[in-house]
């Protein structure tokens, strides 16, 4: 059964004088020899397809409030590459239902028809003087609301309608394809699981940018191909997710061009597209078999349909491999690290850091090899893939870390982003397939921190040279296994601190002297440290603070902000006083030790909502000879 996707603009008859305002809407040529009669041309739709509730133009349903559209009408049978009776008029909608157009029209005078074209979305150009070649583009992000519908286009055609005509009735359709996704778990794994894992998806090598000629209704010049994230949520269908989809221009898909890629539980899975030849109208529903393996090869299933119709047929796949990696892809939602892997053995590392320096301030994606002797970045050696506050056309360039210190050089390139690369044996970066390169695994990167049955894995985030974990230590057990003893009251000996409040763990002092905490490869950081992390961030303590903030003062305080631009992510998790919980929501204490690590120093580090800066504080209980509770974050072990 086919759906059409239906217009309404009515035009209100009661403001005939407006037809003197009219003539702009005209072409001159064809005002000189085709005069305007008293009657306005209406259009009209079948209401009784319509929902109750805005529903989006690409379910074939309704269009939404504040969409525009475009008309022409040439006197029949004129092409639209020739005269004009009508040229691009704007008709925007205010309720989903009825379309307004921004001057009222009236039919010509005489025994003659009007050919009625209709597209959408709305375009201010237009179409130039002797041609009917419009430019259309796809979104590249249509998981942002409304994106998707962006990316949709739609024709209406109607020939033709005479003088006498009470309304026009204009049935659009898609122009464009529609690929949908779907996952099915592998063998042992739960449905629900994976739904809650919430993979992501990026579909590559799609062209983004055409031609299309309004008269043969064909496509032309495909051009611009990029990463598209798809639309939409995953649900849950008793055998498979389903709720992913994307339109794109129609093209040929094929493994040597097209791949999707997969994140799941912190790992870079790359599918290859199987060879599909989409037309206009075209739907592609594509399953994946979730496996935990390398590459893996698609099957797909396609069919013709008008406006998203379920009539499916057989698409074949193929087995070639693919190892390119597409920057966008790495969503980074684990840990701000990746590690790569080639025969088991890690060979690079991607990182999203905060690059800060009088040459360069942004967020960015940033490739390092990893040094064979070391099993460390190449620290010396970086790529710039991506910057994600400044817009110039500079990545792809070396970023080089000095010897001493924590400051960095880039030496520029031109790209704007790097959206697809390879890797060496080697873990070196290459921006072209050459014979060198390999097929990697991508997985996030975790510090994994095992203590007998209890196994905690902590994100990682670079910042500078130093490298951080991402979350706060939470172990209720010693290094070596031994247990900790929760506690509830300060001065009662060694143990952790566990507010109902929040998901936090604070220990005393007594606990981080009297065993191991921290993992090994880690430590509590020592002064320095802190002062280093200062340094590099310019003292403002936001780009480390994540969550909401409150002020610490019982006077009105303004709060200082919260950006987490370096994925430090150091929320207000409170310190523990003598029978309860301090300050949650507005402040958050932090351990140091001695350069010896075995001393804890006079001042602990305290971050507060009021404050851009950190804050020293005591180390011992007031009016006590032991230790406050307080949060642990680990710096890892530099040589």
């Amino acid at each position: 059964m086919t759906n059409k996707l239906n217009l309404s603009a009515i035009l209100a008859s009661c403001l005939m004088w407006y037809g003197l305002l009219a003539t702009t809407a005209c072409t001159e040529q064809a005002e000189n020899t085709i005069g305007q009669s008293d009657t306005p041309i209406q259009f009209s739709v079948n209401m009784a397809t319509q929902a109750h509730s805005a529903i989006t133009r690409v379910t074939t349903d309704a269009f939404e409030p504040q969409d525009q559209i475009g008309l022409f009408a040439t006197l029949s049978p004129a092409k639209l590459s020739e005269e004009r009776y009508i040229d691009n008029l704007l008709l925007e909608t205010a309720d989903g239902t009825q379309f307004t157009p921004e001057q009222v029209v009236y039919y010509p005078i005489g025994d003659v028809t009007l050919d009625f074209t209709a597209y959408y979305p709305y375009q201010t150009g237009g179409l130039s003087s002797g041609n009917s070649i419009l430019s259309i583009s796809v979104q590249t992000d249509q998981s942002i609301p409304g994106n998707l519908s962006k990316s949709d286009f739609l024709l209406a055609r109607k020939e033709g309608i005479s003088n006498g005509t009470e309304t026009v009735e204009l049935n659009f359709e898609h122009k464009l394809s529609r690929l949908k996704i779907a996952l099915v778990p592998e063998e042992g794994e739960e449905l629900a699981s994976l739904l809650a894992d919430d993979p992501r998806i990026v579909v590559t090598g799609i062209q983004t940018e055409a031609k299309y000629n309004l008269e043969d209704e064909t496509i032309s010049d495909l051009q611009t191909p990029e990463d598209i994230t798809p639309a939409g949520e995953w649900t849950d269908n008793d055998t498979e997710l389903i709720g992913k989809e994307l339109i794109i221009i129609p093209q040929n898909l094929n493994s040597q061009k097209q791949s999707i890629i997969l994140e799941w539980k912190g790992q870079i899975y790359t599918y290859l597209m199987p060879d599909v030849e989409l037309q206009s109208g075209d739907q592609c529903e594509i399953t994946i078999e979730v496996r935990k393996q390398e590459n893996q090869i698609l099957s797909g299933i396609a069919g013709s349909i008008t406006d998203w119709s379920d009539e499916i047929n057989e698409a074949g796949s193929n087995e070639e491999e693919n190892d390119a990696i597409y920057t966008s892809s790495l969503s980074f939602a684990s840990s701000n690290i990746y590690r790569v892997y080639y025969q088991g053995k890690a060979i690079a590392e991607i990182c999203k850091e905060y690059l800060a320096s009088d040459q360069l301030t942004s967020r960015a994606i940033v490739h390092y090899p990893i040094l064979n002797e070391t099993g460390e970045a190449d620290l010396k050696n970086g790529t710039i893939l991506q910057l994600l506050d400044v817009d110039d056309a500079i990545c792809g360039g070396k970023l080089c870390w000095e010897t001493d210190g924590n400051s960095f050089t880039y030496q520029e390139g031109e790209e704007k982003v790097v959206y697809k690369f390879y890797i060496g044996e080697d873990g070196s970066f290459l921006s072209g397939e050459l014979m060198s390169t390999v097929n990697v695994n991508i997985v996030s990167h975790y510090l994994r921190d095992i203590r007998g049955k209890e196994v905690i894995e902590y994100p990682v985030v670079k910042i500078g040279k130093q490298y951080w974990m991402q979350e706060d230590l939470r172990t209720q057990y010693y290094r070596d296994g031994t247990a900790l003893t929760q506690q509830t009251k300060l001065g009662e000996g060694a143990g952790y601190f566990c507010p109902k409040e929040s998901e936090a763990y604070q220990y005393n002092g007594e606990a981080v002297l009297a065993g191991e905490l921290v993992p090994n490869g880690w430590k509590i950081p020592i002064m320095e440290d802190w002062e280093t992390l200062n340094e590099y961030i310019g003292g403002e303590a936001s780009l480390l603070k994540a969550g909401t903030w409150a002020s610490t003062s019982k006077e009105p305080t303004e709060v200082a902000p919260a950006t987490n631009l370096t994925g430090l992510s150091i929320y207000p998790q409170g310190m523990w006083g003598n029978e309860a919980n301090a300050y949650y929501g507005q402040a958050v204490g932090y351990w140091c030790m001695e350069p010896s690590g075995e001393a804890i120093p006079e001042n602990i580090i305290v971050f507060k909502g009021e404050s851009n800066e950190y804050d020293l504080s005591t180390s011992l209980m007031k009016g006590g000879e032991y230790y406050k509770a307080l949060s642990i974050r680990c710096i890892k072990e530099m040589e």
